[in-house]
């Protein structure tokens, strides 16, 4: 499942299209969610997170899997995050928190796909069978 959110003129505290989500003790999310501003997480996510913003995992809150914050990612006291690969431009990890994961940071690039490679044009392959030795004539 893959979650997409825009809410411009909502009041969000990054500035970016002015977007905040909150996933409350309660919510549970498993598979992607890419939000265009803010995220916190007080629940459990397992599955991959983006946002053009911040991201925060406080309270009880518990992800696991790949995480990518733009701007600021925060791991509060209480809170984990078992990640395989974090890319962040910005990491606070508070006293208390569970913090495991490989980190990338500086500044999010936007991904391009590769280019596809050509594909050969198909060839026909004969196969001749072989000749069959002429019987001799007496």
């Amino acid at each position: 499942m893959t979650l997409s959110t825009r809410r411009p003129g909502s009041n969000g505290s990054n500035g970016q299209d002015g977007n905040s989500v909150v996933l409350g003790p309660k919510d549970r999310l498993v598979g992607q969610l890419f939000i265009e501003g803010d995220l916190s997480v007080s629940g459990t996510v397992d599955g991959s997170l983006e946002a053009t913003g911040d991201i925060e995992i406080s309270g009880g809150g518990k992800v696991t899997g790949t995480v990518t914050a733009y701007n600021r990612l925060v791991v509060g006291g209480g809170a984990s995050l078992i990640g395989g690969e974090v890319r962040v431009a910005r990491l606070t990890v508070e006293d208390g928190a569970t913090f495991t994961g490989r980190v990338s940071m500086g500044k999010a690039e936007t991904k391009t796909p590769p280019a596809a490679e050509p594909i050969a044009e198909p060839v026909e392959v004969v196969i001749a069978e072989p000749e069959k030795p002429k019987a001799k004539r007496r």
